[in-house]
């Protein structure tokens, strides 16, 4: 039985951590995902924007903004990309905290199930030197009642 509780909450503590990396894997998928769809929308902007410009007028220097919308949007790519990583760094070292809690916590809990385990082992060896002292008790109280019960047998029948 101790065996099946060490086990279990051995158990659950590796599926908590396993999930712990899967919640993981699927933000780093996610984040990865909003990156490439902000990135794409700013690529539209900076389209768009240039085409607003050709269409207001040919006196506007197109291609100084190209120039300068196209170095906008790769510093605000850089800065997305940037904080991403600080983003997955910080999920990263919250992970692999709680990874070595997880660990922690099933070392605790097999030193809890030995503790409880010797503990039983005293409970158990005191219950048979109790148990053993009854019986002599018992086989006491047996003898004299027999031989109350044969005086009294002796008395009724002249023996």
């Amino acid at each position: 039985m101790e065996n099946n509780t060490k086990q279990s909450a051995t158990e659950q503590l590796q599926t908590a951590k396993a999930a712990a990396a899967e919640k993981l894997d699927t933000f780093k998928a996610e984040a990865g995902q909003h990156i490439d769809a902000a990135a794409a929308q700013l690529d539209q902007l900076k389209d768009q924007l240039i085409a607003k410009a050709q269409e207001v007028g040919k006196d506007i220097d197109i291609d100084a903004l190209k120039a300068q919308a196209t170095e906008q949007f790769e510093a605000a790519k850089a800065s997305t990309a940037q904080t991403l990583a600080g983003l997955q760094a910080q999920a990263e070292t919250v992970f692999a905290a709680a990874a070595v809690k997880v660990d922690e916590l099933a070392d605790v809990a097999e030193d809890k199930i030995d503790d409880l385990k010797a503990e039983a082992a005293v409970q158990l060896e005191a219950a048979q030197v109790k148990m053993e002292e009854l019986k002599a008790e018992a086989a006491v109280q047996l003898e004299a009642a027999k031989e109350k019960a044969q005086g009294i047998w002796n008395k009724l029948f002249g023996e």
